[in-house]
């Protein structure tokens, strides 16, 4: 099986078995986050694909969609919700900035190493900097969304 194979079906056992450790009383703000999340994820992925950016030349339902699938209807979804519930809100700014900052670059971090030793991503236009600030645009997006529709501050 080429490694390639593997990481995509490690990687969604891997994120569905990482819900078990949302607390139960967020369980319904987690699946508000599943059902919002792969929207803007999905229209920022559609974008990058058809402006020749990014290539996914190892991918699921190839015949389908141009873009990575697990990447925006399930990794990005699960990362959101984790964020969500790991969040810093009663802390002060600079807690929630670094938080933010963190988060998002050890994504990013991932995301260079898939990108440059699979061939599950590849760069075409993209630059790794506009990867982090697309994913903490999303979970940006994903916390304040989260947090108006619960009526939270």
């Amino acid at each position: 099986m080429k490694f390639e194979a593997v990481i995509l079906i490690a990687v969604p056992i891997i994120s569905l078995l990482s819900l078990i450790f949302v607390p139960k009383n967020m369980a319904f703000k987690a699946q508000f986050i599943m059902v919002f999340v792969p929207f803007p994820a999905w229209i920022l992925g559609v974008l990058v694909v058809q402006f020749g950016l990014i290539e996914y030349p190892y991918r699921e339902l190839w015949t389908v969609n141009r873009t990575s699938f697990i990447f925006e209807y399930l990794v990005l979804p699960i990362m959101c919700v984790h964020f969500y519930v790991h969040f810093p809100k009663y802390s002060s700014r600079l807690t929630k900035l670094i938080y933010y900052i963190v988060v998002t670059l050890m994504f990013t971090i991932v995301e260079y190493f898939v990108e440059r030793y699979t061939l599950i991503l590849n760069y075409t236009g993209w630059k790794l900097h506009w990867t982090f600030i697309g994913v903490c645009f999303i979970f940006w997006l994903s916390n304040n969304v989260t947090r108006c529709f619960f009526r939270q501050e």
